[in-house]
């Protein structure tokens, strides 16, 4: 397993000041975003020697525009290399359709905006 740091980085290294109103003025909305990460600290569990670590944002930005199709492509990609899985479960591909619009799950194609975007 590993943790989080609820610590975000400060200045320039938080891109997500950027999005805080939308945060605030629509809170179930899904924004795509794009991490650095390192190791902060190592907990040893000294009873069986498992090692979980903490992971450190050391950098986040928001991903939009145009770069959102190619976030998610690299998204599906990276999950399938992980999981060795082509199909996603039915629960990831709607995270995902909430994210970045209408996908087909197939070719991984985006079919239109998401749905808080759809009139704008």
């Amino acid at each position: 397993m590993t943790k989080l740091s609820s610590a975000l980085p400060g200045g320039d290294g938080n891109g997500l000041a950027a999005i805080a109103r939308a945060l605030i003025d629509n809170p179930e909305e899904v924004h795509v975003a794009i991490a650095l990460v390192d190791c902060m600290r190592k907990t040893i569990d000294t009873d069986s020697g498992e090692v979980e670590p903490t992971a450190r944002i050391r950098r986040v930005e928001v991903i939009n525009g145009q770069d959102r199709e190619l976030a998610q492509r690299m998204l599906r990609r990276a999950l399938e290399e992980r999981t060795g899985q082509t199909v996603l479960p039915m629960d990831l591909e709607d995270d995902l359709q909430a994210a970045f619009g209408n996908i087909d799950p197939d070719t991984g194609e985006i079919l239109g905006p998401p749905p808080s975007e759809e009139g704008q």
